[in-house]
């Protein structure tokens, strides 16, 4: 069992008599074990003997799906400091306070995003180190894309701000593995917290590491099975989801991630083509509605060997999974779409469909080592079929929220962790979801929250009310929509300042100005008459 060792140690476990095999994928280059584990080692070294991280200490990572946020997250843990996962998206003024806010002792960002703020980061109170989506190409690779990006290479160097991955330099020097305890954090999430307000939630390695012991579970296969195979990997490193399931779960148990940095369903088609490995793909609802909508993947000879694919983030669409399957099916692969359970304070997956146990419209049944409640609203457990508050017990429970004890102890009720959703149990075990409790919109399997975009918009001289509620969207499943009250009915100046300040998801797609907005008792706006208003305005 892999629980007891930190995440830098279950990986070096795993790599044992498969050091020669692919880590990982990524366009047309390849890391093998022995490999990864070098670069990590060689990175620490730096972090360690250059930089002075030491245990405890706060790095911000802000990166896409590329070899190096693998290899800084490792590198992090080996010596006990902890990796703060931020958007890679997140506008200038949010990665600033996600950097003060922890104190972090340094941050790597991606240089692409840099450069769309260049002016903003040239005051940025912090030690910045970028990465390039190019610096773990082949070498005909990266040179055409230097040469692609020349002029940002360039004025980024020109500036004498920042520091580059690339010159990054061990000079031999050796790092040292610190120890950790099961409680001491590893990794700092940013996702809505049980009652749907942003929060950062602290995981240790165990979380992790549980999750990822129970992927041969999962996957129906002994872990023999899983080596010398790969998994697609479009999920981001800030998601959870993302982080442990198709990253650290599939390394920690011997087989290789295909990192695909911006999801597209044709990258998705030229990778399975490439590696012909492919067993597994996650994502959110809209990955798997994308490629069932891309020819060249439902025609791909490389359907027959998946085994399973997994869907999380938001709720799973029946009718996407029945068309999903029924393609595969016609393929003649035995692969199959599954939904499962999880958020990013229980860590990515507590239920899931498997081949082994699965329901129609369920989320799955509970893995092993993990246990569910459903509790009324005195807190106390329902009957099978009886809706409340799903509960939760697990080893991969979050160690707390940072800097927020009183929201720790709510979200805590004896040993389970109360996640804010509705759903119930039936009478063999599978878990049902229903409803959201806590406040909270999920774009593309991104949680935005409403209260945010809000407090963004009430920021604006002259508006007197606002409301956010979310709609359906084609392209992303949800989005947001405001509701504003103003004198001043100008919807660009609305959206310069959410761009200024959110991350992309949470940019209103809608604005609608309206003499009033429906009252509470308290005298607040009450947000689920206006939602009612406007689900019923588009029939649903």
């Amino acid at each position: 069992m892999i629980e007891h060792l930190s995440l830098y140690q279950a990986l070096k476990q795993a790599a044992y008599g498969v050091e020669d095999h692919t880590a990982i994928y990524y366009f047309n280059s390849r890391i093998s074990f022995f490999k990864l584990l070098k670069r990590i080692d060689e990175l620490a070294s730096v972090l360690q003997n250059q930089y002075l991280i030491k245990k405890g200490d706060v790095v911000l990572v802000s990166l896409p799906n590329i070899p190096e946020t693998i290899v800084l997250f490792y590198a992090l843990n080996k010596i006990g400091a902890i990796s703060n996962m931020v958007h890679p998206n997140s506008p200038f003024e949010v990665m600033q306070k996600y950097y003060d806010d922890a104190n972090c002792k340094l941050a790597f960002l991606f240089q692409d995003r840099v450069y769309r703020e260049l002016e903003s980061y040239l005051n940025f109170k912090g030690t910045i180190v970028l990465c390039s989506a190019g610096y773990s190409l082949n070498i005909k690779e990266r040179e055409k894309y230097n040469l692609m990006n020349h002029k940002m290479i360039k004025d980024l160097k020109n500036t004498r701000k920042f520091l580059f991955y690339s010159q990054l330099d061990s000079n031999n020097l050796l790092s040292t593995e610190v120890p950790t305890r099961e409680d001491d954090v590893a990794v700092l999430l940013h996702s809505a917290s049980t009652t749907g307000i942003s929060k950062t939630i602290c995981i240790g390695s165990k979380s992790f590491n549980f999750t990822a012991s129970r992927v041969p579970e999962i996957m129906c296969l002994d872990k023999d099975e899983l080596k010398g195979n790969s998994l697609i990997s479009v999920l981001p490193s800030f998601h959870g989801f993302g982080l442990c399931m198709t990253m650290h779960a599939p390394l920690v148990n011997s087989f290789g991630v295909v990192l695909i940095p911006k999801f597209s369903a044709k990258n998705v088609v030229k990778m399975m083509k490439k590696v012909k490995n492919a067993i597994c793909i996650c994502g959110v609802p809209n990955v798997f509605k994308a490629l069932l909508n891309e020819p060249s993947f439902v025609n791909s000879r490389y359907l027959k060997t998946l085994k399973s694919c997994f869907s999380g983030g938001d709720s799973l669409p029946p009718l996407l999974k029945e068309k999903f399957d029924t393609m595969l099916v016609h393929r003649g692969s035995n692969c199959r779409l599954f939904e499962g359970y999880g958020l990013t304070e229980a860590l990515s997956v507590c239920s899931v469909n498997t081949h082994y146990h699965h329901k129609r419209g369920s989320i799955g049944y509970p893995i092993n080592g993990v246990s569910f409640k459903i509790l009324d609203d005195n807190r106390k457990e329902c009957a099978p079929h009886e809706v409340g508050e799903i509960a939760i017990k697990s080893d991969n429970n979050m160690l707390y929220y940072f800097n927020d004890e009183k929201a720790t102890r709510d979200t805590y009720f004896g040993d389970y962790l109360t996640t804010g959703d509705l759903g119930y149990i039936d009478d063999d075990g599978f878990i049902y979801f229903m409803t959201r409790k806590k406040r909270v919109i999920k774009v593309s399997g991104v949680a935005i929250f409403p209260h945010e975009i809000e407090s963004v918009v009430l920021g604006l001289s002259g508006i007197s009310q606002v409301c956010v509620v979310q709609i359906p969207d084609e392209k992303s499943g949800h989005a947001a929509k405001v509701y504003v009250v103003s004198k001043n009915k100008d919807p660009e100046r609305i959206l310069q300042i959410c761009r200024k300040k959110l991350i992309s998801w949470s940019i209103p797609k809608e604005i609608e100005f309206v003499s009033s907005l429906p009252m509470t008792k308290f005298n607040k706006v009450d947000y689920r008459k206006v939602q009612e208003m406007e689900n019923k305005k588009r029939g649903i």
